[in-house]
Order: C-alpha cells, then structure tokens, then sequence
C-alpha cells in the first residue's frame, strides 16, 4: 500500500457539501488575495502534513525513561515480522496519525452530520423540530475536538504561542536583571523536537476530550440560512467567538469560558451554533432544534468569522465573497492578514540596582 501524500486536515467528506456537482469549491486565499474555482482534493491539505519520521518516533521513545533500550529494539523487531518489508513497518509508523483521521474519526463525523443533513431535508416541516440527540450530541462533540486540534492553523498557532511564551518568559527575566533592557533585544528561540511530532501528541492527548467536555455542556441548534447569501467554511471551519471578558481583561475565549459562542457551517445552508449557558440563557427553549435565520446580517457575522479566523483560505458553493468585499471597501485590509498568536504580557517590578 503506497504512502498517502496529500493529507486533508478538513475532511473531504465535509468540503464536498460546499462543493458544485464536479466536486469543485470556489476559494478566496487571503495570503495572496486571489479568488479561484479549485478542486475539494486541493484545499485543506498538504503534503505529508501528519508524517512523523520514523528515526523521530524512536528518538522520542528512546528519551522516555520507563522505555529501555531493549524495548525500543523489540519493536523494531516486532516490526519487522508483521510487515512484509523494513519499509513498510516504517510508513506505517510515520503515517500513524494520518491513518487514525481516516479509519477512527472521519467516518463517524460525516455519518453525525449527514444524520442533521439528512433530517433536515426529509422532514416535511423542519424548522423548529428536533435536529439531534442528546447521544449524538457527546459524540459529535468529541470529533468537533479532534477537528480543532488536527487544523493547520492549530498546530502554527501552538507553536507561535510557545515561541512567544519563550520570548515573554526571556524578556522579563532580562528587564529584571537589567533596567534599560528592551524587550526582543535577546532572541529566543524555543527547541522544537518535530513540530509534527509534538502536534501528534497534542492529538493523542487529553486535549480533544477537555474541548468535547466543555462544548457538550452548552446549548446547542442548527441554523438554517434562510437568505440569499450562502454560509462559507475555511481551512479552520470550527470559529470560535467569546462574549465577555476575563478576570485579566482579555477576552475570554476558552471553549468553557462563560459567553463563549462556536460555530460550525454544514452546507451554504445549515450551521451549528453552540452557545455558553450561563451567557446565553435565552436560548433554553431552542437547544436541539434547527432555528430559522431570516436576517442576512446574521449570515454576514458568522461569515466574517471564517475570514478571520481561517489559516489562509475560505470556500463558498458559489463565486460570492460579497462579506470580503466589505472588509475592502471600508479599508479593513488588516482582517484579511493572519495575525500571529501572541502571548499578553505582564510586567514584572525592575530589580533595583546598587
């Protein structure tokens, strides 16, 4: 079985409901601020994206102290008897996290979102009845979790994060030692042992059930657009947007942080609104249920989030990025730039010098 080299970190299967009957999806990539017509197969991916090299995995294993060198030398033997050739064992290591999105998660989501499709059209009267269940609701959310943490735009935005919690960490060390110290004047750059890697663990972690653990809490509904205007998705299709401020005065966007709102587009039709319940106690009575959206401006809020919040790209059934226009015409060029993920900073008093 040959190696697979272009690795989705959106799922085919949840492109194809944004895409024309040729399986094609019109594209405004920000970097380059370009609009194209592409094929779902050339979106959301890259080349060998979830590879960890093998020589890295072994490495890793060989750093752990409970794991011995016999054992690591075990199962390079263990290998070698299960796997027709050395070459084989080795790809099949390295392709471990790539083969655990297409045999143990993908399958599950498109059947849970196809269950809310589905109903929604075959039902004579849909709005206002039941779009899902309780069940369907935990299990949903735990592959909304794995989404989160699988993105492109996750994996830049961890590790710009532990670049800048480095440098934060460095300056004010160096401010405290040093009163006329400037901050970035010593660069510091943070080790990283394989960025793949290091996303891999992230994914094999606890992180994607803390993210299901919080969000199956909240409130959920489906929205049906009923505008003229058709809900985009991104390369990062789960937006993320938060109500209220934090004890530090930032805005707190956790996934269980009090007012915080996630959203999922479905099809350039239906959406997934999840929504805190303490905040958003008026929403009670619609939990479950799919809710009309008569007011383009809601269409036009949501749609924004994807603009923003997207790695580079955002995708529409149809050649209508009249929201990115917006942006243009009232010079908000700023929003069509990925900004990096920084770390607040928080002074600490200058050591007084004799």
């Amino acid at each position: 079985m040959g190696k697979v080299k272009n690795q989705h970190y959106v799922p085919r299967s949840y492109l194809k409901y944004f895409a024309n009957k040729k399986g094609q999806v019109w594209v405004y990539d920000k970097g380059k601020d370009k609009t194209f017509i592409s094929n779902i197969e050339k979106i959301a991916s890259q080349r060998y994206f979830y590879d960890v090299p093998f020589d890295q995995i072994l490495d890793s294993l060989s750093k752990i102290e409970s794991i011995s060198n016999d054992s690591i030398q075990e199962l390079r033997n263990s290998l070698d008897i299960h796997y027709s050739t050395s070459k084989e064992a080795k790809q099949s290591m390295e392709q471990n996290v790539e083969k655990f999105f297409s045999e143990k998660v993908e399958g599950n989501f498109k059947k849970l979102l196809d269950n809310i499709r589905t109903r929604y059209t075959m039902t004579p009267r849909p709005l206002y009845s039941q779009a899902f269940n309780d069940e369907e609701r935990v299990h949903l959310s735990v592959l909304l979790g794995f989404q989160i943490v699988r993105s492109k735009e996750f994996r830049e935005s961890y590790f710009e994060m532990k670049e800048s919690m480095t440098q934060v960490a460095v300056d004010m060390l160096a401010s405290y030692y040093d009163k006329d110290y400037e901050d970035g004047s010593i660069v510091a750059i943070p080790g990283f042992e394989s960025k793949p890697l290091e996303h891999a663990n992230l994914i094999y972690s606890e992180l994607p059930f803390k993210i299901a653990e919080a969000i199956s809490s909240h409130y959920w509904f489906i929205g049906v657009n009923e505008t003229q205007m058709p809900f985009y998705t991104s390369d990062d299709p789960i937006i993320k947007r938060p109500h209220t401020e934090d004890p530090f005065g930032g805005m707190a966007s956790g996934f269980g942080s009090p007012g915080i709102e996630v959203a999922l587009p479905l099809s350039s039709k239906l959406i997934l609104i999840i929504r805190e319940k303490s905040f958003h106690s008026d929403y009670k009575d619609v939990d479950k249920l799919y809710m009309p959206i008569t007011n383009e401006q809601n269409i036009i809020y949501y749609n924004s989030l994807q603009v923003l919040q997207c790695n580079s790209q955002v995708y529409c059934h149809e050649n209508d990025f009249r929201v990115i226009e917006m942006f243009k015409e009232r010079g908000d060029t700023s929003s069509l730039v990925r900004e990096k993920n920084q770390v607040k900073r928080v002074g600490l008093p200058k050591r007084n010098k004799k």
